[in-house]
């Protein structure tokens, strides 16, 4: 392991093990807890504090996960550098690895998509509640400026903040970055304090990233008297506004909307359209993210013109948009999956006692398989439907649609189990659960009203 030769820098003293324990305190941190870890400048100092946290509490347990995307020819040597310096902490170290095929437009979404997603499920596989990730006060601050240009509005120009739910898997998975108020150079002069050389990532000087565009343009921005600090500060009171906005949705949807345990959600119209534009806004991208289980909503372009078709009667036979149908059926709403974006959801092969989350909307149980080794999670669909339907299975009275999306055990070809509505196997036991969205616990858990169109 190299020494740095080079000096702490001017100005900036470590962060002291103290200063750190009393950021991961204030929320209640797990007993075994995981570090994002590039191996660069800024997760090695979040590493050595968690390290030194961790040596100090007896029971208490860190991994350190490095994601290889597999984009760049020195990527694997990369990592194979953040294992080394790992163990020279005496840090358990996992590098997950990127397979997938990459798709030809997107990368850096689906990049930061799949690297949320390995490292989720290897918190899991490791018993860690917690995800650190080294997020500093610059980092608020480039957040905030590359979403002003894209002309975001209160929600894309709120700060980071210190704790979210990583996704909506169980158990509970939180990421945590607790030197999220810190500047950059504190971290720099942790690492040299420690005498460790981090791993240097070329993509971090590569101008035609925006992120890197948008740090170079800080120096010029702070003679102007735009410094990080301050517009973190905005980018707080902006998150203080957002948190106001979220309340009234949360009032609105639990008015008027409800949330069916077959996944689809029925919204009262009229009352709902007396909502300010805003406050509607907001609650039908919630309803989208939901019933469509990404987690994210649409553009606002979309967003704007299904509420509009909704103010002024055009929505006619319905629209879809991010995968869910919309419709008006006897003066509601209906937001349905859409039958074949659910189709395209990547199956979910399970064995007994195993669960997993199916479509970002189920979490699915498998208790007994029966005399299958293992089962597929994939949609119901029309076909499934027809041989419920042939088997004498009697369907509930919800939307075609909404049933035709709900999870079903597959044996290849073969039905074998819809959690939901009966099973064709006797020996077969699942359960699923809906997983919740965004404002979606101040809504109405019930099943469709009667009058839902079959």
């Amino acid at each position: 392991m190299r020494v740095r030769e080079d000096p702490a820098p001017a100005g900036y003293l470590p962060v002291l093990p103290g200063e750190f324990a009393e950021r991961l305190h204030r929320h209640n941190p797990s007993s075994v807890i995981a570090v994002a870890f590039s191996g660069g400048p800024d997760s090695l100092a979040l590493l050595i504090l968690a390290a030194a946290w961790v040596r100090g509490r007896p029971g208490a347990r860190l991994v350190a996960l490095t994601v290889d995307h597999g984009l760049r020819a020195g990527s694997a040597a990369e990592a194979g550098m953040a294992a080394r310096l790992a163990a020279a902490l005496g840090v358990p170290h996992r590098i997950l690895t990127w397979t997938e095929p990459k798709p030809g437009s997107g990368i850096q979404a689906a990049a930061r998509e799949a690297r949320y997603r390995l490292l989720a499920a290897a918190c899991r596989a490791a018993g860690a509640g917690d995800l650190l990730v080294a997020h500093h006060l610059e980092d608020q601050a480039e957040t905030f400026l590359l979403r002003l240009r894209r002309g975001s509005g209160v929600d894309g120009l709120a700060a980071m903040p210190e704790a979210r739910p990583l996704d909506a898997g169980a158990p509970r998975l939180r990421l945590l970055r607790p030197l999220l108020d810190l500047p950059r150079g504190r971290l720099a002069a942790t690492v040299a304090q420690a005498g460790l050389t981090p791993v240097l990532d070329p993509s971090n000087e590569n101008d035609r990233f925006d992120r890197v565009k948008i740090r170079q343009a800080m120096n010029a921005l702070e003679a102007l008297g735009f410094d990080a600090a301050g517009l973190a500060d905005t980018a707080g009171r902006m998150a203080r506004a957002r948190a106001a906005l979220e309340a009234q949705t949360a009032a609105l949807l639990g008015a008027h909307a409800v949330l069916s345990r077959f996944g689809h959600v029925e919204v009262e119209t009229a009352g709902f359209a007396s909502a300010p534009a805003e406050t509607r806004l907001r609650a039908l991208a919630a309803i989208l993210k939901c019933v469509s289980g990404r987690a994210y909503g649409p553009r606002m372009d979309g967003l704007a013109a299904l509420d509009a078709a909704l103010a002024d009667g055009t929505l006619g036979r319905g629209r879809t948009l991010n995968g869910v149908k919309f419709s008006l059926s006897r003066g509601r709403l209906l937001a349905v999956r859409e039958v074949a974006a659910a189709q395209k959801s990547r199956p979910l092969r399970l064995a007994p006692g195993e669960a997993g989350t199916w479509d970002g909307r189920f979490d699915v149980r498998l208790e007994a398989a029966g005399p299958h080794a293992h089962l597929d999670v994939r949609a119901l669909g029309p076909e499934g439907l027809s041989l419920l339907a042939a088997a004498g299975l009697a369907l509930p009275l919800a939307p075609r649609p909404a049933l035709a999306t709900l999870p079903a055990l597959w044996a290849g070809p073969a039905l074998v189990s819809v959690p939901h509505l009966g099973t064709l196997d006797a020996a077969v036991k699942a359960g699923t659960a809906l997983v919740p969205r965004e404002f979606f616990a101040h809504m109405r858990r019930l099943t469709p009203v009667h009058d839902a169109p079959r």
